[in-house]
């Protein structure tokens, strides 16, 4: 068996406020990550941490990201899959990483959940549809609807993701081995 974490976040940037007023729910970023110090995931995101409208298929790296937006606020959720499930995870992922520039940011798909619109543009991706597409076609997740349609509200309250930490992203960066964490509240 092996464990992964969804973590949702959110910024104080602009394009992090619109898509939270857009959706009505308080986190507007999904991210996959591998490791328990938290500190490097895969997502689709802006490339330049102050333009999010050049984005594409990204190793995130939490550290440079709380240096830009300090306030980031997340909540972390942790899964336990198989390790049949981990090896397709880790090969579709892979996959991705082979090919980072040929993938884009999904700026239409994002306008055009605005108008209930499905647009899919060759190679591009938003984050939560990204997250949701590898998770399943790695059959770890589902979701009962498009990768599309997607958002981190599916997420957050998807019944086999068990939150374990909410609160700031630098925090849990700190010290993440000496952070309380959501389930060790639940006896």
């Amino acid at each position: 068996m092996k464990t992964i974490y969804i973590m949702l976040t959110k910024t104080e940037s602009i394009f992090c406020y619109l898509i939270k007023k857009y959706t009505r729910e308080p986190y507007a970023h999904v991210s996959l990550l591998f490791t328990d110090d938290f500190t490097h995931g895969y997502s689709f995101s802006r490339k330049k941490i102050r333009n999010p409208f050049i984005g594409g298929f990204r190793c995130e790296n939490y550290i440079k990201w709380v240096a830009a937006f300090p306030k980031t606020e997340c909540q972390m959720y942790r899964l336990t899959i198989s390790d049949v499930q981990y090896e397709k995870l880790t090969s579709l992922l892979s996959e991705f990483c082979l090919e980072e520039e040929k993938y884009k940011y999904n700026i239409l798909g994002v306008i055009g959940r605005l108008f209930n619109i499905k647009i899919q543009p060759k190679h591009s991706y938003f984050c939560s549809q990204f997250v949701s597409y590898i998770l399943s076609e790695a059959g770890i997740l589902e979701f009962n609807k498009e990768p599309i349609l997607t958002t981190a509200k599916d997420f957050r309250t998807h019944s086999d993701l068990n939150l374990i930490y909410e609160g700031f992203l630098n925090t849990l960066l700190g010290d993440p081995k000496g952070l309380i964490f959501c389930d060790q509240l639940v006896s």
